[in-house]
């Protein structure tokens, strides 16, 4: 809407354009009157009122450049839209209203939309902030799964050593206690000499008092003798073939030794046996007179149930018959005043 004040200074008011326009002079530019509610500017069209207004309501400047003895607001609307009062009308007024409340939505929407997108912006950054605590939880779940599992592998490790331990605990134990055996009879064995250390017809040989028959006897009654003399028959489990004597090596002469085939339940010992166990559930193998299983078995069906040594060899022998005579040998740990219980 552009509207013509005199003086031609140009100013906005809601959105229209003016221009203050001073009339010639003051009696024929003078305000409305009651009287005469619109009267005609010579310098314009006698279709237009004079609308007086003041310099504060429509923001003009208090001071104009030109001196006015009246102002008046000169719309450039057709006739039609002239209103007949020189107040403003009831639809205009509406209209300003409308126009002030749509300004007032609209600021109020764009304060409503900032709103919402600082509040998306917040509600992102938690989403992101609780994924970021789901995520690291995860980890921790499967840290402490991997956590158990390890400590699980290790109870189990740490078993199997404490077992293994034990065991070798107790084989270190066994170990020293024929350590300590055996520094017993070093410790013995240097103190004593040939006199002393066995009786009267003995030889020492290798730690042990051999007693060397010169009659032949059948192996129960050569076992009896040996007992007899708190001795028990030749043991040689702990001989090699290089430690046999020398004289029982060359003599070419048969020797009753603790060696003899018993019977035994064949479970016991199924990897040695050397036959079919009969109904009774026993079997035979040959065991020591210390009651030790003998370590090289001979091949089933041996000829004999006792065993001499001849020329440093071990061989079964029968010893059923009363005249299975042989030769017989005695042992027992050499010692002053440490007799051999057999």
């Amino acid at each position: 809407m552009g509207i013509s004040i005199g003086c031609h200074h140009p100013y906005s008011l809601l959105g229209s354009s003016f221009l203050l326009s001073c009339p010639d002079s003051a009696p024929a530019c003078s305000a409305p009157t009651p009287a005469h509610p619109a009267r005609s500017c010579p310098t314009q069209s006698a279709h237009f009122p004079f609308l007086p207004i003041h310099s504060h309501s429509v923001g003009l400047p208090t001071a104009l450049p030109t001196p006015c003895p009246a102002l008046f607001l000169l719309p450039r609307l057709p006739h039609s839209h002239v209103p007949a009062h020189p107040a403003l009308s009831p639809d205009w007024k509406v209209t300003r209203q409308l126009q002030d409340t749509s300004l007032e939505q609209v600021a109020e929407r764009g304060r409503f939309s900032q709103e919402v997108r600082m509040r998306d912006q917040s509600l992102e950054q938690m989403r992101q902030e609780l994924a970021q605590v789901q995520e690291e939880l995860q980890q921790a779940w499967k840290l402490g799964n991997n956590s158990q599992l390890e400590l699980g592998r290790w109870e189990a490790e740490l078993a199997h050593v404490s077992g293994a331990l034990a065991a070798t605990q107790k084989e270190l134990n066994s170990v020293q206690g024929r350590l300590n055996a055996s520094e017993s009879t070093v410790t013995l064995l240097r103190s004593c000499t040939a006199i002393d250390c066995c009786p009267s017809g003995w030889l020492l040989y290798r730690g042990k008092c051999l007693f060397i028959s010169t009659d032949k006897k059948t192996w129960d009654d050569s076992r009896a003798e040996c007992e007899e003399k708190y001795s028990q028959l030749l043991i040689t489990k702990s001989w090699s073939r290089w430690t046999v004597p020398s004289f029982l090596k060359n003599a070419d002469v048969a020797y009753w030794i603790g060696l003899q085939k018993s019977r035994y339940p064949w479970y016991e010992y199924d990897w040695l046996e050397e036959g079919e166990p009969d109904g009774e559930g026993l079997t035979d193998a040959w065991f020591w007179v210390d009651g030790s299983l003998y370590e090289r078995p001979w091949q089933p069906k041996s000829n004999g149930s006792c065993a001499v040594i001849s020329r440093g060899n071990i061989k079964p022998a029968p010893c059923e018959g009363p005249d299975d005579l042989h030769l017989w040998i005695c042992e027992k740990a050499a010692g002053p005043s440490s007799p051999f219980i057999g």
